[in-house]
């Protein structure tokens, strides 16, 4: 019985082996490399026309009008 077992799990690890040979098998060496993500350099400016807006009223007003509309 233990034999059995044995001999079943070495053709099952030998089958697996032979599974990574082969032409098809990747190329760890021509995986390509994404660059990296970067945050514009204009990140930290405003659209246009948003600062006549912010001099005209005061933080509150504006978030009164963005929680309950004017």
């Amino acid at each position: 019985m233990i034999r059995h077992v044995m001999l079943i799990g070495a053709a099952a690890m030998t089958m697996a082996v032979s599974a990574c040979g082969g032409k098809n098998a990747p190329d760890e060496f021509m995986v390509l490399k994404n660059p990296s993500l970067s945050v514009p350099p204009e990140y930290h400016l405003r659209p246009p026309g948003d600062d006549n807006v912010a001099d005209t009223y005061t933080p509150e007003e504006l978030a009164r009008q963005a929680l309950f509309g004017e």
